[in-house]
């Protein structure tokens, strides 16, 4: 449900044993890029909008994924829940399940929807799937714990029927993170962010310096510490990639569009290669490129437009195949993406995504639990 790009299912794919049987989603860009990613049978059904699919036209099937749009619990947006169109989309994902009973449920959205009208909407919906007869449980996950180089904190919820999967696929727990170093300090607007911490929380914005995706420090060829004034002090993390796109204006919104990677030397074409240990894929018109990891650390909520560099140096955005790259996509499926859609849709298409490898590590719980009990079952 509410497919996007598939991160889903990119993430299922990974774990083996779970087979799509269908997906649903409306943006005709974002749908375009799912059928050039993943391997879709013939037999496989596509729904245009949620609102329209008849549940008994349904296939069988045991798990339903979907992250319900979550600009109407967001704090990037104007948090009117249920009394917005796009929230009140979650109770469609409770119509197919209350006619089909599937198994198990994941679903995800912004961390905001915990507190969202004091925690009341949060409450309707835990309220609507027990009456469906599903136990819930919840976690707030951060994609910089499951192996990518952004900071990104989204809650998931595991919805199951038989009790006896309680506390088996919740929490999940990944592995530890580097942290966001900022170079240059301030307000919004002049952050500027180290490529040995974290990346930026990835914006779908495209367009314009620094948009939505982060701003990257490229110094020509003095340490970093001569290049910002004040000696400026090192935080832990950089910040988190968001599906709002098309603005070329500071934000009004905190916590939003921000972050800079530091190349230690130029070239005479602009750039010196990163270092093995270093990060980036410098994917910038007339530049000397590397294809090399988006990052040493991880990403965050981005903050800024611009940012300020004293003595010279130069400031770079995030390329799309390195927002894509922080999402968990791979560079084959990336490459397909960015064959068929304009950088504004990339952008889009990668903050609207769920992170590939956290539902990697959450299917496989999912597949152990579920294999347990049908063993069980069997015997």
């Amino acid at each position: 449900m509410f497919a996007g790009i598939g991160g889903f299912r990119a993430g299922l794919t990974r774990v083996g044993g779970f087979q799509c049987v269908g997906h649903c989603e409306i943006d005709k860009y974002a749908e375009a890029s799912y059928r050039a990613i993943h391997d879709i049978r013939k037999e496989e059904r596509y729904y245009p909008d949620a609102r329209a699919i008849d549940p008994n036209d349904l296939p069988d099937f045991d798990l339903l994924c979907g992250g319900f749009p979550c600009q109407a619990f967001s704090l990037a947006g104007r948090r009117k829940g249920f009394d917005d169109a796009r929230g009140t989309l979650f109770f469609e994902i409770a119509r197919l399940a209350e006619t089909r009973r599937p198994s198990y449920l994941l679903l995800e959205n912004v961390p905001g929807l915990l507190n969202h009208d004091g925690g009341r909407t949060f409450a309707a919906i835990l309220s609507a799937l027990s009456d469906l007869g599903y136990h819930v449980e919840w976690a707030v996950l951060n994609s910089k714990h499951f192996g990518v180089p952004q900071s990104r904190r989204r809650v998931f919820l595991i919805c199951y029927l038989d009790p006896r999967c309680a506390g088996k696929i919740l929490p999940v727990f990944g592995n530890g993170a580097k942290a966001l170093i900022q170079l240059i300090g301030g307000a919004q607007g002049h952050r500027v962010y180290d490529p040995e911490g974290v990346a930026c929380t990835q914006t779908a914005g495209g367009g314009g310096l620094g948009v939505k995706t982060g701003l990257y420090l490229l110094p020509p060829d003095a340490p970093f510490v001569d290049l910002c004034a004040g000696h400026p002090k090192r935080t832990q993390q950089s910040r988190c990639i968001t599906a709002r796109y098309g603005q070329t204006t500071l934000s009004n919104h905190k916590a939003e569009r921000s972050g800079a990677l530091l190349i230690k030397e130029a070239t005479r074409k602009g750039y010196q290669e990163a270092a093995p240990g270093d990060s980036v894929d410098l994917g910038y018109p007339g530049s000397a490129t590397r294809a090399g990891r988006v990052g040493v650390g991880v990403a965050h909520d981005a903050a800024s437009v611009q940012g300020i560099v004293e003595r010279g140096g130069r400031i770079r955005r995030l390329m799309p195949r390195e927002c894509l790259r922080l999402q968990g996509f791979d560079d084959e499926q990336i490459d397909k993406i960015l064959a068929i859609n304009s950088d504004a849709q990339a952008y889009k298409q990668a903050g609207n995504s769920v992170t590939v490898t956290v539902i990697e590590a959450i299917g496989r719980r999912i597949r152990a639990v579920d294999e347990a009990l049908r063993k069980e079952a069997a015997a």
